[in-house]
């Protein structure tokens, strides 16, 4: 299985889920009012626990979920797991941002379930936001395939067979730098770090900006944007201001696999 969850997960209904999440968001209220904000996360995940336990909610930390297609393995570990069906993902941050709700929503996708919670424990009083997704794991397996100036040379043909079989087998719609990690480990065998790319000013190097690269001069851009044109426009000008000889592009929205090439036009940088 692409897929490999160290506990099965129920797929609960909503009413069965906020059942659930009640029981959670009291222990965590309840530990904030008697510790204060300015403890670690750490330390909140192991109280939260140890209460739902204690309530009679089966708890498990740090569940694994592992995404496996070849040679390619990367690891997840979700906060808090109740009752083998229910996500919560603890954080001690100033805001709830749109990263922690993305990583939760990773998390459900990954499990294959529909409802999750998110709670910051820093503010003033707790902050909790409910994540939830009707998008199955055989919609996610549904996609058209698109191409746009792809090359027909051997190292974009292979990477466009790499990206389309981790897609058909895993689904889109997770986490981009799994995407990223994945295609970059399968097609050189491991998984290249982000490379500093110097950024010009006509001959002056300016600035030097993290790129994954397939080859010496091409580098990767794997994102999951509706805005195409507007996309396109902001890579060419990341692009023009390097010396790379080149973007492969691999637009993946829910729906779509979209392979493009961008070639540099601006030979000054």
């Amino acid at each position: 299985m692409p897929i490999e969850l160290s506990t099965p997960i129920h797929v609960l209904s909503q009413d069965e889920y906020h059942v659930i999440d009640s029981v959670m968001y009291g222990h965590a209220m309840a530990v904030h009012n008697e510790y204060g904000r300015l403890f670690d996360e750490a330390f909140y995940k192991s109280e939260i626990a140890d209460r739902c336990s204690h309530s009679g909610l089966t708890v498990k930390r740090e569940a694994l979920i592992r995404v496996r297609h070849g040679i390619f393995s990367k690891d997840y570990f979700v906060d808090l797991l109740l009752n083998d069906s229910t996500v919560v993902e603890a954080k001690c941050a100033q805001v709830i941002t749109s990263q922690h709700h993305g990583q939760t929503l990773n998390y459900l996708l990954l499990a294959g379930t529909d409802h999750g919670s998110l709670v910051n424990l820093r503010p003033l009083r707790v902050q909790r936001e409910f994540v939830s997704t009707r998008l199955t794991p055989e919609q996610r397996r549904l996609f058209t395939i698109t191409k746009h100036r792809w090359p027909l040379g051997d190292r974009h043909r292979q990477l466009e067979e790499i990206a389309a079989g981790f897609c058909e087998d895993v689904g889109l719609g997770l986490d981009l730098t799994l995407y990223r990690q994945a295609f970059s480990a399968l097609l050189v065998g491991r998984t290249e770090e982000l490379v500093a790319v110097p950024i010009y000013r006509g001959n002056k190097i300016i600035h030097e900006h993290p790129m994954q690269l397939i080859s010496q001069d091409i580098a990767l851009a794997v994102t999951a944007m509706s805005k195409i044109n507007e996309t396109r426009i902001h890579l060419r000008r990341l692009l023009d201001h390097t010396r790379m000889k080149g973007i492969a592009w691999i637009n993946l929205p829910v729906g779509e696999l979209r392979f493009e090439f961008l070639e540099r036009q601006n030979e000054m940088g």
